[in-house]
């Protein structure tokens, strides 16, 4: 089946126009269903935007994580996840804990 993105696109942007972000993420993960590069990260900057306007900073500094890994060289891409540097988990998991030393981390 063949959908007019510029159609769901703009009915995205309507909800979100009309303080409904949650229902244009709807929009957003119906576009990016089976699309594992999230059209080179827009979508994932897309429900960012929504989840940080709903005031879910966990939730957009991971799709923003996902649109800076898609498309590293967007710098508004890196410059969103950046400006989410602060939000983390230290607050449930003292960083002693799961932090380490001189390691990557992979």
């Amino acid at each position: 089946m063949w959908y007019d993105f510029n159609v769901l696109e703009r009915r995205a942007q309507e909800l979100i126009d009309s303080n409904r972000p949650s229902d244009a993420i709807k929009i957003y993960m119906f576009m990016g269903d089976g699309d594992q590069s999230l059209d080179g990260g827009y979508l994932g900057m897309r429900i960012g935007e929504c989840y940080e306007k709903m005031g879910d900073l966990h939730a957009a500094r991971y799709w923003y994580g996902r649109a800076v890994e898609e498309n590293p060289s967007i710098e508004c891409y890196v410059n969103a996840r950046k400006h989410l540097d602060h939000v983390n988990v230290n607050h449930l998991v003292p960083p002693e804990d799961y932090m380490r030393r001189g390691e990557s981390g992979d």
